[in-house]
């Protein structure tokens, strides 16, 4: 994939967000529609928006992070230019092989590495860079913010509705749980009110990544 310039990021972000609104739009008529239905029928909208809900959390926030790293891989800034997560994310195979051993050989190695690396061209990895483990949680989440060098601290503020409303309830779902076992979803409107928050998380991630970008928040101060 390719992302030439500002324009293809904002791009392939709206894009991404479009279809996915579209689709959340739906879930969320669906759920609100069984009202009329039986018990039942309610659970299996409300367990089947869950699943769907957290389908989007994950994919948006994996995507939307690859795209904004293409971009600035594509940028071909020096590292001395960039944020230091950037030349962290290109000496990973290093950075491991420092937590690995004890040897001063490599240890000195990554050092001279790094000194050197700082005024070279980049070249940023961008291929299996983003792994959200198939469990986005509160803290995966983080750690992806601080691998593309995104603040994350808003975030944060919802740890517990992402931890056990969404993916905790998601997880359960997953393994066959009645509606009676899911935590702090028992309704339609507990359902809407979660389907609210979860959206405007993705909303506001593909706006802040284009705010980094528009405002070259990527580079080192």
């Amino acid at each position: 994939m390719k992302i030439k310039n500002l324009e293809d990021l904002q791009d392939k972000i709206d894009k991404d967000l479009a279809w996915r609104k579209k689709e959340l739009t739906s879930i969320k008529s669906d759920v609100q529609m069984s009202n009329t239905k039986e018990r039942s029928e309610q659970s299996r909208a409300i367990r089947a928006g869950i699943t769907l809900l957290y389908a989007h959390w994950e994919g948006a926030i994996k995507n939307i992070s690859e795209y904004y790293l293409i971009y600035v891989s594509s940028l071909k800034l020096k590292y001395s230019e960039l944020k230091n997560n950037f030349l962290a994310i290109t000496m990973k195979t290093s950075l491991d092989k420092f937590e690995e051993t004890n040897k001063a050989t490599i240890h000195n190695k990554l050092i001279e590495d790094i000194y050197s690396k700082k005024d070279e061209k980049s070249n940023i990895p961008c291929n299996n860079v983003i792994n959200t483990k198939s469990n986005l949680n509160s803290k995966i989440l983080d750690e992806i913010m601080a691998l593309i060098g995104v603040d994350s601290s808003k975030y944060r503020l919802k740890n517990a509705i992402i931890d056990q409303r969404l993916l905790g309830n998601r997880n359960k779902i997953a393994h066959g749980e009645r509606i009676e076992q899911l935590e702090g979803i028992s309704n339609i409107n507990e359902y809407i009110e979660l389907h609210d928050i979860i959206t405007n998380l993705i909303n506001d991630f593909g706006e802040d990544i284009k705010n980094y970008a528009i405002n070259e928040k990527y580079k080192s101060k």
